[in-house]
């Protein structure tokens, strides 16, 4: 049988060496959470000058969306008789179909009732086929609730209209403004003036 060697790793010999060696640790912890201060205060100096920077920019975004939204409401009739958005050099602007689930606060009373009549009913039912259906439709309406018991408005989105009736709620769809810069074309742009 060969012989069998230990691993020498700087190996601690005593309580002693083991109390050092905690020692280095406590270092070496406390002087990496220095550096990670330093870094966190650096970042945050850095993004306070960044949204100072930014300010001005982030202000005429808001102006110019706001005046081009202006033009877009007043010239609708004509801009957007037969797409919901016009496209030019730089960009696009128009509307998108949004909807919106509003509901009442009889709402979440109204999906825990019904909720309560189904699962009573699945209680009731000797066809698997329909306490099937019935178990597919309690997990829906069960996902219309929130823990925090209030109506789920992604959940109902998912619903139709009728099941939305029946609990009080409504869809409503708006036509919400958007415009996107095309920043390529922009700098394309940018980079043509430049050039000559």
């Amino acid at each position: 049988m060969g012989t069998r060697y230990k691993p020498d790793t700087g190996k601690l010999n005593s309580l002693d060496d083991v109390d050092l060696a905690l020692k280095e640790i406590g270092l070496a912890e406390k002087e990496l959470e220095a550096i990670d201060a330093k870094l966190n205060a650096e970042i945050a100096k850095l993004k306070e000058k960044a949204v100072k920077d930014g300010e001005e920019k982030r202000k005429l975004i808001t102006e110019k969306v706001a005046k081009i939204q202006a033009y877009a409401e007043y010239n609708k009739g004509d801009l957007f008789k037969e797409n919901k958005s016009v496209e030019l050099n730089f960009g696009k602007f128009g509307y998108r179909k949004s909807s919106k689930i509003s509901v009442k606060k009889t709402t979440l009373e109204l999906l825990k009732k019904l909720l309560e009549s189904h699962v009573r009913e699945l209680e009731a039912e000797k066809s698997e086929e329909r306490k099937n259906l019935l178990t597919v439709l309690i997990t829906k309406i069960q996902g219309c609730i929130r823990i925090k018991e209030e109506p789920n408005k992604e959940a109902l989105a998912l619903m139709d209209d009728g099941f939305l009736k029946s609990v009080g709620a409504t869809r409503k769809i708006t036509d919400d403004f958007f415009c996107e810069a095309a920043t390529e074309d922009v700098n394309k742009d940018l980079l043509e003036k430049t050039a000559s």
